[in-house]
């Protein structure tokens, strides 16, 4: 069976209603400047070896402007990975037409221009999600899915905004790659207070290439921080 290595495996990875359905990360867009930080777990199983990681993802919104005749947000996204092999950064900066984020959108399918830097690389530019440097922004920019489902409502404990009772919404998204295909089941716990709507979220990725699965694992996210003053962290790439 082809292996992957942990990197890659992680760089394709983190008024609500319960008929709401699991479209990505964003399911409401809040004022610009606003960013808020998810504390990050998971595992990852290649060849029947399982590693764990810890980290955490960053989502914010770093300015608006005017492109292609539409009112855009630019949104970024940092990842923040650690394992026994070290720690790893990789920040994605996206821009997507405001009317295009939020609840029952598909903010991928209308990316207008992004950028993806790993480590201390080079900042690339990315028109689409199909390229290998993109594989990160697919499941925080997906649509709804074929699939959705919803869970009962359950009491949250936040760092930054104690006791929520959030509805929880279910499905699944399948992503078509330069060399196979990817599968993320959601199951994400939403509230209208949390700034990006999203309060946590539990996603299990399986990869296939060839017919053949090649990785698995599991990612959970909850929402630790909260703030109004976010900066873009490639200032200089727009």
């Amino acid at each position: 069976m082809r292996s992957i290595s942990l990197a890659g495996f992680f760089v394709v990875v983190l008024s609500l209603q319960p008929g709401a359905r699991a479209d990505g990360l964003i399911y409401q867009l809040p004022p610009d400047g606003t960013q808020v930080r998810y504390d990050t777990e998971g595992t990852f199983v290649n060849n029947g070896q399982e590693r764990m990681v810890k980290g955490s993802l960053t989502v914010s919104s770093v300015g608006k402007t005017a492109a292609e005749g539409e009112e855009c947000r630019w949104i970024e996204f940092k990842n923040v990975f650690r394992t026994d092999m070290g720690e790893r950064i990789i920040i994605a900066k996206c821009l997507v037409p405001e009317k295009d984020l939020g609840k029952g959108k598909s903010a991928g399918e209308h990316l207008i221009r992004a950028w993806i830097k790993q480590g201390d690389s080079e900042p690339q530019e990315i028109r689409d999600l199909k390229g290998r440097g993109a594989r990160m922004l697919a499941g925080y920019l997906a649509g709804p899915p074929n699939n959705p489902g919803e869970l009962a409502s359950s009491d949250i404990e936040t760092l930054p905004l104690g006791k929520l009772s959030c509805a929880g919404v279910t499905g699944s998204q399948e992503f078509q790659r330069e060399n196979g295909s990817q599968t993320i089941h959601f199951e994400t716990r939403l509230n209208e207070k949390a700034p990006f709507g999203v309060v946590s979220a539990l996603w299990k990725f399986e990869f296939q290439s060839n017919g053949q699965v090649v990785g698995s694992g599991t990612t959970k996210m909850t929402l630790a921080e909260i703030n109004t003053t976010a900066l873009s962290e490639l200032p200089d790439r727009n």
